[in-house]
C-alpha cells in the first residue's frame, strides 16, 4: 500500500468509519483527525500536506537492501498508528514498534491494524507499545525512527537524540518532521501557548498506564538550524532538510489558488533563506558521512 492510498484510505476511515471500528474507537480516530473530521473543503491541504512529510521516509525506506533479517524501524509518538501501519506494508521485510503514552489511541491503533490486514492481504510486522521511549531505545535496538509531532514533545529532546543516534549505530537514519517555530503562523500559536501558562514554562509531565511519570514537553518547537546544530552535537554528521508550507490550509478551499500555491510552495522550499520560513519540516539524519545520492534522495 502507498502512501497516496494510505491517506485516501484514512479520509473514509475518519468521514466514514470504513474501518468497521467501535464507538468508542472511531470517536478517537475522529478526535486525533479532528481537523481532517471537521473541515471538509480543507481537506486537500492535509493530504498534500501529509504525503510531503512523509514523502522522505517513503524513498529513505524504499532505498533499504533486501536482506534476511528485517529492517527494524520504530515510530516514536504514533498516535493512532496511520505512519507505523503505512511502513509495515510498504515492504515485507519490514517490522514497526510504535510507541505512545496513550493506551486509549493505541487501543485504536490495534484495531485499525486488523482493517489494514485485510486490505493488504498479509499481515504486517507491527507492535504498538505504551511505554516511554527512552525504554524502548534502551531496550531494543532499530535500523530507522521515525516521529512526526512529537520531537516537541519528547522530553528532553537533546537526550532522545542522543539515545537514537547510539541506538541506530553508524549504518542507521532517524527522521524527524514537526512543525517550525520560525514560520510566522507557528511562533504565534507558541506564544500564545506559553502565555496561557503560569510561568511560560513548556515543560510538564504525563502518566503511562502502569503509573510511571514522565517528562512531557509542551509543544518545545525549535527551527530547523536549532535542531541541525543539536543532531551534530548529538552524533549525526549528514543532516538533510525537507521545508513545505508557505500557505494557510483555507487556501485548499479555492482549487486555482490551492494548484498555484502548491507550485509555489514547491519553489519557496528551494530558494535560499525563504525556504526557512516553511511551517512544516521534515529532517533525515545520519550518524555517518552518507554519499551524496542517498542523502539527497532521503
Amino acid at each position: 500500500m502507498d502512501a497516496e492510498t494510505t491517506y485516501n484510505d484514512l479520509i473514509t476511515e475518519v468521514t466514514q468509519n470504513t474501518s468497521g471500528l467501535s464507538d468508542g474507537h472511531y470517536q478517537t480516530l475522529r478526535r486525533y483527525y479532528h481537523a481532517l473530521a471537521t473541515h471538509e473543503r480543507q481537506r486537500p491541504f492535509y493530504r498534500y500536506n501529509w504525503l510531503r512529510r512523509t514523502a522522505p521516509m517513503v524513498a529513505l525506506l524504499s532505498q533499504l537492501p533486501r536482506r534476511e533479517q528485517p529492517w527494524r524501524l520504530l515510530d516514536a509518538g504514533c498516535g493512532v498508528g496511520t505512519e507505523t501501519l503505512l511502513w509495515a506494508s510498504l515492504r515485507p521485510d519490514i517490522t514497526v514498534v510504535g510507541v505512545d503514552i496513550s493506551p486509549e489511541r493505541l487501543d485504536t491503533a490495534v484495531a485499525r491494524q486488523a482493517h489494514h490486514e485485510q486490505k493488504l492481504g498479509r499481515p504486517l510486522k507491527v507492535q504498538f507499545l505504551d511505554a516511554n521511549v527512552f525504554d524502548v531505545l534502551q531496550a531494543q535496538p532499530f535500523d530507522v525512527v521515525w516521529t512526526m509531532e512529537a520531537l516537541s514533545h519528547i522530553d528532553p529532546a537533546e537526550a532522545f537524540l542522543t539515545a537514537v543516534a547510539a541506538n541506530i549505530g553508524p549504518s542507521g537514519a532517524l527522521v524527524i518532521s514537526d512543525s517550525h517555530l520560525v514560520n510566522p503562523r507557528m511562533a504565534w500559536r507558541i506564544y500564545n501557548i506559553r502565555r496561557r501558562t503560569p510561568d511560560g514554562s513548556y515543560k510538564t509531565s504525563k502518566t503511562t498506564s502502569a503509573g510511571k511519570s514522565i517528562s512531557y514537553a509542551n509543544e518545545r518547537l525549535f527551527t530547523v538550524g536549532r535542531l541541525g546544530t543539536m543532531l551534530r552535537q548529538t552524533g549525526f554528521q549528514t543532516v538533510k532538510t525537507h521545508l513545505h508550507i508557505f500557505f494557510p490550509p483555507s487556501f485548499a478551499r479555492h482549487r486555482r489558488l490551492f494548484a498555484w500555491s502548491r507550485v509555489l510552495d514547491g519553489v519557496l522550499g528551494q530558494t535560499p533563506l525563504v525556504r526557512n520560513l516553511g511551517g512544516i519540516y521534515t529532517v533525515v539524519a545520519f550518524p555517518q558521512q552518507m554519499p551524496g545520492s542517498v542523502a539527497a534522495n532521503a
